[in-house]
């Protein structure tokens, strides 16, 4: 599933089809919960099954928010995290289902596979909200997240002001993750008119498996050799992944950030890596705002309160409540700022800990 090049004009039928599922309304209440009856929970617990755990955000920002928030509310939380096993998380949801909470919120490892989770909690009556990547062919109740495909076009934009033209390479994500498709598909917003005028050509088109930076490298190495090395810019979907192209930008001879390199997340590896001029930028879906935005929702629909969602999106299954949240790029000339006004996230001498004399006052 990882190693499928994709015809650009996949992408357009896949744009086409998303645009047909993918409705954004006014939010009415009357689509609250999945158009079932709604008890007011009874126990004070929250699930937030995480798709994994290891990874700088989840660590420093989407758990943390997630848990302050809603334990402000005076909930529990408890916390599982599948470690990108689709399967091992349909077993943590079941027992979450089996000893008792008042809603679940699911980061799934694959958006089809949760839809078994979706129908388990329905069937149960626990409501379910999908966090970060919708889950998809099953009703629920609420997803909480960014645009993805506007987390791709912001890229995008950034890069074709810089690289007008030339041989682009899309790494994205784990292909089971809408956060991973719709990025890529963001992507071909705005470069397939650029295709199409011959002002640009996509050499590789590829999607990793769990988001790794092995398969990530791999595929930067193969554009390279392909293209003796005539690579113009890589649009990547995750900091992780950007390591690895840039170690293979480094391994064919080339000159680190000659070539721009995008990534998503913000993590410590990348932040240094733009501070020192090795990569263009990054994007920031701010999971600090999702995880508190999560545990408001999480709170809401245990209570049977509207969600305040002034958006929705259609699973496949059934319209459900959108709580949007923000998405930015984040390159040279954003840094210092990021870096001052996001103390929780990242620790300023670290962030230019191999360029002191770039450190800014904040």
């Amino acid at each position: 599933m990882g190693n499928n090049d994709r015809p650009v004009r996949k992408y357009f039928a896949a744009f086409i089809t998303t645009v047909a599922l993918v409705t954004l309304t006014a939010h009415a209440p009357s689509l609250q919960a999945a158009d079932r009856k709604c008890t007011p929970g009874k126990t004070k617990k929250i699930a937030f099954l995480q798709k994994q755990s290891t990874a700088f955000r989840y660590l420093h920002a989407d758990g943390p928010f997630f848990v302050k928030t809603a334990e402000a509310g005076g909930y529990k939380v408890i916390m599982q995290s599948a470690e990108n096993d689709a399967l091992k998380q349909v077993a943590q949801a079941e027992n979450v289902i089996t000893q008792g909470v008042d809603v679940i919120v699911i980061n799934p490892v694959d958006f089809h596979v949760a839809a078994t989770i979706a129908k388990k909690a329905a069937a149960a009556g626990i409501p379910l909200a999908s966090y970060n990547d919708l889950i998809v062919g099953a009703k629920h109740d609420a997803f909480i997240g960014r645009d993805n495909r506007e987390g791709g076009v912001v890229a995008a934009q950034a890069m074709v002001k810089v690289v007008p033209k030339g041989n682009y390479a899309l790494i994205g994500g784990d292909p089971g993750q809408t956060g991973a498709t719709e990025m890529q598909e963001g992507y071909h917003l705005i470069l397939d008119p650029f295709v199409k005028a011959g002002q640009i050509k996509i050499v590789m088109d590829q999607l990793a498996k769990g988001w790794k930076t092995e398969p990530a490298q791999a595929f930067a190495e193969n554009a390279l050799t392909a293209t003796n090395n005539k690579v113009d810019a890589f649009l990547v979907s995750y900091d992780g992944e950007s390591v690895g192209v840039m170690q293979a930008i480094k391994g064919a001879g080339l000159k680190p950030g000659s070539i721009p390199v995008t990534g998503q997340d913000m993590e410590l590896a990348a932040i240094q890596a733009i501070i020192e001029g090795r990569m263009f930028g990054s994007v920031w879906p701010a999971p600090d705002d999702m995880g508190a935005a999560g545990a408001r929702v999480a709170m809401a629909l245990a209570q049977c309160k509207d969600t305040g969602a002034k958006d929705t999106i259609d699973t496949g299954a059934s319209k459900i409540p959108w709580v949007k949240t923000p998405i930015t790029f984040v390159g040279a000339e954003d840094i210092a700022r990021f870096v001052c006004t996001h103390p929780h996230w990242i620790d300023i001498n670290e962030a230019y800990k191999n360029a002191p004399g770039k450190k800014p006052k904040c």
